[in-house]
């Protein structure tokens, strides 16, 4: 018999570990087992081709809030072709819904409810002998109750993936995700982990494991949801990493800035450059939001953790906030965005809330009174204190941050734009959204991001804003000529700056508006500014 084991991934360079994880919990079964891993991007009729070609017994599919409504497309015409085919559903949607999605797709043989890999081995074994017995964390067709999966011994799984799973993900330069730890000591209402203990893969597991990673993988995201939620554990894996380093590969996080300590900190500033990523939720920085979300932490301590990691310019920094929470307004959003944008940070995600199923959130939204999409990714429409149309402006400040900012391309202009701006920073993020769809509803142009810019900036301070997107143009725009609106009458190979005297610092810029001075640089230039630029004092 053949099994399939399906992930439809959001992004082609993402891949999916349960699939790796149910294949090691399989290895010395009868069946043939084969991965498949897609991108949600491709055309669903290429997806059931190459499904229904192999022609499986057994199909399973990982599902996911980005895919759950692409997978039932694909489970009810892979029911078409293939009738005799059975197919399984598993991963944290199905969990959430199991009893819904088996009531309504009759073509489903079974729907696994929690962690997977102890139950699969005696699925599998029933299936090769056509038998059907009611066990834990399994809902089969017509079956009215069940009883959820305890938790596996996270310790005692194997090494999640073969020499030939690397091989094959390396080469294709997918992420390649790595699990040290299961649960999350935090109980945040909106996370779905909230209700799962902490379980810690032993570190005599994890480095040698590590190690192994690190010589296949480019990039490799640990998917621990709290990775130093132990510090002193933290501080060891990242030591060790340390010694591992070697240039193309690097390390993702996702950590908590409020229990980031001196030792941990002092490992991050002293990595190489881009070898390891960050990304730290912050949420939200309004008190009564972060009581109603279960969540605490001295914010004062943990920006100035987090101010000390983008001062070494080493480590991209990601930095989350969540539009939507319970008791959150306008204003206070506005003012957290806002000191969020000022420290710099390398990606700043305006997030939006998403009731999970299974949540605590998910079962009190009613006394909150908070109204969300009933179609995944159950994403927050309506709350008491932010109204539906102050969440779709953000929705559209959104894009525009996402297009200029966290592309990388205008960040010395944004950063003072942001800071100067009638209103704030969010303000001018609304403004630019605005000015955008005056123009288009669709993407545009370096150019033309560059042009829209200039139109809305130069009318505030033209000597400033005409020098900081040429600035950004020579240092960001991949070699192009500078856009007309930014070209100078005395341009020539090379151009010059008449306004400021500037000190190039990571992130953002600097000057003394005290000097006449002058800034040169050769546009055919692209490396960088600190290589591009030097600075000339004039009387």
């Amino acid at each position: 018999m053949k099994l399939m084991l399906v992930a439809i991934n959001s992004q082609y360079i993402h891949s999916n570990p349960a699939l790796y994880y149910l294949k090691q919990a399989l290895k010395g079964s009868q069946l043939q087992v084969e991965l498949r891993e897609y991108s949600i991007n491709m055309p669903i009729s290429d997806l059931l081709n190459d499904i229904c070609s192999q022609q499986p017994d057994i199909v399973s599919f990982s599902t996911y809030i980005w895919n759950i409504e692409y997978t039932v497309k694909l489970v009810k015409d892979t029911a078409l072709l293939l009738p005799d085919c059975k197919i399984i559903l598993g991963g944290p949607e199905a969990s959430a819904r199991a009893t819904e999605l088996i009531a309504e797709l009759p073509q489903l043989y079974a729907v696994i409810v929690g962690e997977g890999e102890n139950i699969w081995p005696k699925l599998v074994s029933e299936l090769l002998e056509n038998k059907q017995t009611t066990m834990a964390g399994v809902i089969f067709q017509n079956q009215q109750e069940f009883t959820p999966s305890g938790q596996v011994d996270f310790a005692a799984l194997p090494f999640i993936y073969d020499e030939d799973d690397l091989k094959a993900l390396s080469a294709e330069k997918k992420i390649i995700y790595y699990e040290s730890s299961r649960g999350c000591p935090y109980s945040c209402v909106f996370c779905a982990s909230a209700s799962e203990p902490l379980r810690e893969r032993p570190l005599d597991k994890v480095l040698p494991e590590l190690q192994i990673l690190s010589q296949y993988a480019g990039q490799i995201k640990f998917v621990d949801r709290t990775f130093n939620a132990s510090p002193q554990r933290a501080a060891k894996i990242i030591t060790a990493l340390l010694e591992l380093y070697r240039p193309g590969l690097s390390w993702h996080f996702e950590i908590s800035p409020y229990i980031l300590t001196p030792e941990i900190i002092s490992l991050f500033v002293q990595a190489p450059v881009d070898y390891f990523r960050l990304e730290a939720g912050v949420q939200s920085l309004n008190d009564d939001v972060l009581a109603a979300i279960h969540r605490s932490g001295d914010w004062q301590k943990a920006k100035t953790a987090l101010m000390q990691i983008i001062a070494a310019d080493n480590i991209h920094l990601h930095l989350d906030l969540i539009a939507g929470l319970p008791q959150e307004t306008p204003d206070s959003f506005a003012s957290a965005f806002a000191e969020i944008h000022q420290m710099a940070p390398d990606y700043l995600q305006l997030g939006f809330l998403k009731v999970l199923p299974g949540s605590l959130l998910a079962q009190t939204t009613n006394s909150w009174g908070i109204v969300y999409s009933a179609t995944p990714p159950y994403k927050v429409l309506d709350t008491p204190t932010m109204p539906a149309n102050y969440l779709f402006e953000l929705n559209r400040a959104e894009q525009v941050l996402n297009a200029f900012y966290n592309s990388g391309r205008f960040l010395q202009t944004l950063f003072y734009a942001a800071k100067l701006w009638p209103g704030g920073a969010l303000q001018f993020y609304f403004d630019l959204a605005a000015a955008k769809l005056q123009i288009t509803t669709g993407s545009l142009s370096l150019p033309r991001k560059a042009e829209l810019l200039a139109k809305l900036l130069l009318p505030l301070n033209e000597r400033l804003f005409f020098d900081l997107l040429r600035l950004d143009w020579l240092a960001y725009g991949d070699g192009q000529p500078l856009p007309t609106i930014l070209r100078h009458p005395q341009d020539s190979k090379n151009s010059f700056f008449f306004n400021h005297q500037w000190q190039i610092i990571p992130g953002k810029i600097a000057w003394a508006t005290n000097q006449n001075c002058y800034l040169s640089f050769d546009i055919k230039k692209k490396t960088g500014v600190s290589e591009l630029c030097q600075i000339y004092t004039c009387n």
